[in-house]
């Protein structure tokens, strides 16, 4: 795998699941680095897991605690790091939630707010606050989205929603960022083993349980093993898992009909064995 010698990666989201997985691989390919999280102890615990992996004791491996749904700390802290760290060579924004898989209905204003702030415009803020620093160094943008924003899933009104905005904000900005010599990355994988799913599972319906698991659940070591290898290729769009991707392919060549049918069947039995 190509080596990250000397780069600076700021993670969000790097206290846990994906994030802290890809962050172990950097640092033992090399790579110097800052993850970013709310809460402190658990980046103190990233860093030091890091800490082991790295190939040098010369590279730095930072934290820093920061709210990414808070528009005005994201400001502030990467002031800081800019100053402490300097610009980004890669920039991974993995930070997210999925706190309420549930009916729409069920989904209030401010749950719906809640994801949009940390998932969307966390990832918008991180990017457009670290772009000028990053423009310099020709640096490298990487957004997680999900295989939630590429087909539409009974009980995900409002996390597919904001990682299907992240699509649109990767492919409008690889058009604006690639005359810059900057590249974009953006990464749909399916079902991850991460401490999310336990949200998860506390609303998800039975529907929407039973077509998630139809593209199968993958561990946080290997869809960080495969990521960073996309990042590496300088890869645009990158779905990790042969299944997802069939299905992906499917959906595109149906016009999303053959989706939409194999869900509607899903959720159909579901529903039955339900009495509904």
């Amino acid at each position: 795998m190509k080596s990250f010698d000397g780069r600076m990666i700021y993670i969000t989201g790097g206290s846990s699941g994906i994030g802290l997985e890809m962050g172990k691989i950097f640092a033992a390919r090399g790579a110097d680095l800052l993850l970013l999280a709310r809460n402190s102890s658990k980046l103190e615990e990233a860093a030091l897991s890091m800490e082991k992996c790295r190939l040098s004791p010369k590279q730095k491996i930072g934290t820093l605690s920061v709210d990414v749904a808070d528009h005005a700390d994201v400001g502030k802290k990467m002031s800081m790091a800019l100053e402490k760290y300097g610009a980004p060579d890669i920039l991974v924004s993995s930070a997210g939630i999925n706190k309420y898989a549930d009916h729409f209905e069920n989904i209030t204003y401010d749950m719906f707010d809640e994801v949009m702030k940390i998932n969307l415009y966390g990832t918008r803020d991180m990017i457009h606050t670290l772009l000028p620093a990053m423009k310099k160094k020709k640096g490298h943008v990487v957004i997680l989205s999900s295989a939630a924003g590429l087909f539409g899933m009974f009980g995900y009104t409002a996390y597919g929603t904001s990682k299907a905005a992240l699509l649109g904000l990767a492919d409008s900005l690889r058009y604006e960022l690639k005359p810059l010599g900057m590249k974009v990355t953006v990464v749909c994988p399916p079902e991850v083993d991460t401490p999310m799913n336990l949200d998860e599972a506390k609303t998800l319906p039975k529907e929407g349980r039973a077509v998630k698991s139809m593209a199968g659940m993958m561990s946080p070591q290997f869809a960080a093993r495969v990521i960073v290898k996309a990042i590496a290729r300088e890869q645009y769009l990158f779905i990790p898992g042969a299944l997802t991707r069939f299905l992906y392919l499917m959906h595109r060549l149906s016009n999303g009909r053959g989706t939409r049918m194999t869900s509607d069947a899903v959720i159909w039995m579901v529903r039955k064995k339900m009495g509904k």
